[in-house]
């Protein structure tokens, strides 16, 4: 009997670690998916944070956009690295509205098309943010390669760090919050179809957030992400998939992991934005590490700013 006690509470204990470790807590009967990179990737107190964001956004200079913007590229590092790119791109939605953003992040390279995350909000120094779960139920029942996994989401940032743009932007929308599973072109045309079938009336926007090279140095860096946004510019994915690939199998380039960490946001914003008409992409900034005060240039990190247009 003592026995049988004692493994009932460590089954009770284990369900509640693993149930907070998912990074997700009931408040009021809502669940929140806390943040996890606050005090690191950006400024952990809220009045810091408004005002570093702020000023980024201040500093990025508005850019007019070649035509009606369909949907977008923003980096996801730490802001001290990809926040002067970040703001390009939220300085150019600013002038937009949405109901429901998708925010795409990291490729997890699992066999799935995407994965959501069953929260109410994600919660940032600045407040919570609203999660479409109206939206992602209709996704998950629309495919059932697009599936819920909280796990994989507790403590990911490239979602994570998009949000306090749009707080202090003053956005009033739902987010729809995924990770990419296997980035196919096939995984992407159906997630983009997901999209486009459960937006419904819905004004619907998605944001691809992904970073560039990742550790050449940094004349390679530049010249690599530059003929990716080339590549980008025709919102042709095969064309930037199979440039994507072939950089990354030529085997030269010094310390070269990825050409684009984030390949399956991307590949879905393209077909999603040319679903609504777009025609091209139009870049609006580039920057790496190497550019940031004190930043190494043996070994960098590209970031990108884009807007998807027709």
């Amino acid at each position: 009997m003592e026995r049988h006690f004692l493994k009932s509470i460590f089954l009770s204990c284990l369900v509640i670690i693993l149930w907070w470790g998912c990074g997700a807590h009931r408040a009021t009967g809502m669940e929140v998916r806390p943040p996890a990179v606050a005090g690191t990737f950006y400024p952990g107190s809220a009045d810091q944070l408004r005002r570093a964001v702020t000023a980024l956004l201040n500093r990025a200079p508005r850019v007019i956009p070649e035509g009606e913007i369909m949907a977008a590229i923003a980096p996801h590092a730490g802001y001290v690295f990809s926040g002067r790119v970040a703001a390009y791109t939220y300085k150019a939605l600013s002038s937009i509205d949405f109901d429901t953003i998708v925010i795409i992040g990291h490729d997890s390279y699992r066999e799935a098309v995407a994965f959501t995350c069953p929260v109410d909000y994600f919660r940032t120094p600045l407040g919570k943010v609203p999660v479409d779960r109206e939206m992602i139920a209709k996704m998950e029942e629309f495919n059932p390669g697009i599936r819920p996994n909280r796990i994989l989401h507790a403590r990911e940032h490239t979602i994570e760090v998009q949000l306090p743009f749009l707080q202090v932007l003053g956005k009033n929308c739902k987010i729809v919050p995924l990770l990419f599973g296997n980035p196919t072109v096939e995984n992407c045309r159906i997630l983009s179809n997901a999209i486009l079938k459960c937006a419904g009336t819905k004004r619907v926007f998605v944001l691809a957030s992904t970073d560039m090279s990742h550790y050449p140095p940094y004349q390679w860096a530049k010249k690599i992400d530059k003929a990716t946004l080339e590549a980008l510019r025709s919102l042709d994915i095969d064309l930037l998939f199979s440039h994507l690939t072939e950089q990354e199998q030529k085997g030269f380039i010094p310390n070269l992991r990825t050409a684009m960490c984030a390949r399956g946001g991307v590949g879905t914003a393209i077909l999603f934005a040319k679903a609504r008409g777009a025609v091209h992409a139009q870049v609006l900034h580039y920057a790496n590490s190497g550019d940031t005060p004190g930043g190494q240039k043996d070994r960098v990190v590209g970031y990108g700013a884009a807007l998807m247009v027709k």
